[in-house]
C-alpha cells in the first residue's frame, strides 16, 4: 500500500497512495479463462497445472499468457508474498519496496525470507520507475494502482506493454480506476488464482487457498454470534489520521475477526480523515499499522499524547493491535491477521485471557 499521502509523513518512501475518493458502484467481475475450462472469480480453476493459452482479467483487462513468464517483477511486500508463496522465485527477476514496506524489527517475515533471498533486491525502499523496471527486462510485473501503478503517467499496464511486459494488477486496487462496492479476501484469493493460472501452478494456489479458507473458516466458528466491537485502524498522520476504510482489506479483516472498523461505511481506499471523525466514533480498539518509520511503538506513544486521541475509549484501556504491512494488505497473511484479530477482540472465545496473551 504505497500512499502518496504516506511520503510527507515518513519522507523516506516513494509513495503513491492518494487521499482521494471514488465513487461506489459495481466491479466488473475478475475471472480466469483457460484452454479447458474457465471459472469465475472465486472458484477454483479447472485446467491443469501449465495448460495454456490462459487468459487472465483483473480491473476489466483481459491478457492472454501462451506460456509462464520466466522474467518475472512484484513490487511491494504483499505482492511479493504472494509469488513466494507459490514458490515461483526461480521465475522472478527482481522485486521493488518490499523490505521498506516491513516493520523496522522484520522486513521480511520469517517464513518468506528463504524465498527472498533468491531474489533481486532491486529498490528495497521505493517503488520502481519507467527505467528500474525495463531495466530488469521483465516480461511480467505483478503490482496494484498506487501499488506501483500511477494513473496519469507511464506506470500503467498499456503503457508497459510496450516493453513486453504483461501485468497482473492486485484485485483490492481496482477500487481507484474501478466502481467498486466492496473488498473481501476473495480479492486475495483472486490474486492467489490468477498468479495460479498464469505460472501454471493452480494446484499449489488452490493449496494455500484452501489453507486460508479453512483458517478464516474456524476463526468465524469461535466467534459466532458474538458482538462486533469498534475498531480504528491507524495508519500513520499526525495532523490527519490515514486509515482503512471501506475499500481497504484491513476493513474485510477487521469484519472477519469480529470487529467493526468506524470507517468501513466510507467506500473510498486507503484515505485521510480527521480526528473529529475518529472521537465521535469513540473506538474501543484501535489496530496499528507497522512498517518503516515511525514505529509501531512511536504511533502507540503518539497515540497516548496526542490530545484529540489521548482519552479515546482505546487507549485509555491500552487496547491496541500491531499488524504489519503485509498483513493489512492484500497477502497470503491475510488469514493470520483474521485469527490475530480474532483472538484480540475476543479472546475467551479462544480461551485466552483478557488481554489475549
Amino acid at each position: 500500500m504505497h500512499h502518496y499521502a504516506r511520503r510527507p509523513v515518513l519522507a523516506l518512501r516513494q509513495r503513491a497512495w492518494r487521499a482521494v475518493a471514488l465513487p461506489a458502484a459495481l466491479l466488473a467481475g475478475v475471472s480466469v479463462l483457460a484452454a479447458c475450462g474457465s471459472s469465475p472469480s472465486g472458484s477454483s480453476i479447472s485446467a491443469k497445472d501449465g495448460t495454456y493459452p490462459v487468459t487472465v482479467t483483473s480491473c476489466g483487462t483481459a491478457e492472454t499468457y501462451t506460456k509462464a513468464p520466466t522474467r518475472a517483477v512484484a513490487n511491494d511486500i504483499n505482492t511479493t508474498e504472494d509469488m513466494l508463496a507459490l514458490s515461483l522465485e526461480p521465475r522472478m527477476v527482481g522485486t521493488f519496496g518490499a523490505v521498506g514496506d516491513g516493520p523496522v524489527s522484520q522486513p521480511i517475515p520469517a517464513q518468506y525470507q528463504a524465498g527472498f533471498r533468491e531474489v533481486r533486491d532491486a529498490s528495497p525502499d521505493n517503488y520502481f520507475t519507467l527505467e528500474q523496471l525495463v531495466g530488469l527486462h521483465p516480461d511480467f510485473l505483478f503490482a496494484g494502482w498506487n501499488y506501483g501503478l500511477q494513473t496519469g503517467t507511464n506506470l500503467t499496464p498499456q503503457y508497459l506493454s510496450k516493453f513486453g511486459i504483461k501485468t497482473l494488477v492486485l484485485a483490492e486496487s481496482c477500487a481507484w480506476v474501478q466502481h467498486k462496492t466492496s473488498v473481501s479476501i476473495d480479492d486475495t484469493y483472486t490474486d492467489l488464482r490468477n498468479l495460479g493460472a498464469i505460472f501454471g501452478v493452480q494446484s499449489r494456489a488452490d493449496k494455500v487457498i484452501a489453507s486460508m479458507e479453512a483458517q478464516v473458516a474456524a476463526v468465524r466458528a469461535k466467534i459466532a454470534g458474538l458482538k462486533p466491537i469498534t475498531v480504528f485502524d491507524y495508519d500513520s498522520g499526525e495532523p490527519a489520521p490515514f486509515t482503512g476504510p471501506g475499500l481497504a482489506m484491513i476493513n474485510a479483516l477487521i469484519t472477519l475477526g469480529g470487529g467493526t472498523n468506524i470507517f468501513g461505511s466510507l467506500k473510498q481506499s486507503w484515505t485521510s480523515v480527521s480526528w473529529e471523525q475518529v472521537v465521535a466514533a469513540q473506538p474501543r480498539c484501535i489496530i496499528i499499522n507497522d512498517y518503516g518509520t515511525p514505529t509501531a511503538a512511536q504511533k502507540e506513544k503518539f497515540l497516548e499524547t496526542f490530545s484529540a486521541s489521548k482519552n479515546l475509549p482505546a487507549v485509555k484501556n491500552h487496547c491496541f493491535l500491531v499488524l504489519s504491512y503485509d498483513e493489512v494488505t492484500p497477502s497470503p497473511r491475510n488469514a493470520e491477521a483474521v485469527k490475530q484479530i480474532a483472538q484480540w477482540l475476543h479472546p475467551s472465545a479462544f480461551g485466552l485471557p483478557a488481554d489475549g496473551s
